[in-house]
């Protein structure tokens, strides 16, 4: 599993050499956090191809595939990103 923030300056790179490097290596699952934008991409190896899982804000994603099995809660991860959360 491989999960990377992007970043303008490196949204290229993340979205397309490494997107398909990791396809490549066949690694099961692929996720881009865009945390300007509060969302994330999940995409899963399916046929030796990336197939997207989804954009994922305020869900929850549960990696079935796993040997130990995990899940993501986005709303949490992206809670301490939200403007609404900040203390002034």
């Amino acid at each position: 599993m491989y999960n990377g923030k992007v970043s303008k300056s490196t949204a290229k790179r993340d979205e397309k050499v490494k997107f398909k490097l990791y396809e490549a290596e066949k690694v099961l699952y692929y996720i881009l956090v865009y945390p300007d934008d509060l969302k994330a991409k999940i995409y899963r190896l399916e046929n030796n191809k990336y197939t997207k899982e989804g954009d994922f804000s305020l869900e929850s994603y549960k990696f079935e595939e796993t040997t130990c099995g995990a899940s993501i809660d986005f709303k949490n991860v992206f809670n301490r990103f939200r403007k609404d959360n900040f203390i002034n």
